[in-house]
């Protein structure tokens, strides 16, 4: 497993890390505002991870990852949201 594959798991867990623990605040309007906050840092983290680093390949690559699998995830918690 490369580097760049840790770094997007890594992500994605905090991004499922995070979103369970949103899933604990009973206001729906509240939860879904910090779904969409928990998008926007996952794109962030990684910008800010190769503004960092000296290099910058595979960027766009690896912002098209977080991102599907960030919205795999707060889709789906969404739905359990609604469901719930």
């Amino acid at each position: 497993m490369t580097k760049q594959w840790l770094q997007i798991i890594l992500i994605w867990i905090g991004v499922l890390a995070a979103s369970l623990y949103a899933m604990t605040i009973p206001e729906l309007d509240f939860r879904f505002l910090v779904f969409s906050s928990i998008a926007a840092a996952a794109i962030a983290l990684v910008s800010i991870e190769h503004l960092i680093s000296s290099r910058a390949k595979d960027t766009v690559r690896q912002q098209v990852y977080v991102s599907a699998g960030t919205i795999v995830i707060l889709g789906t918690m969404t739905v359990l949201s609604l469901l719930s």
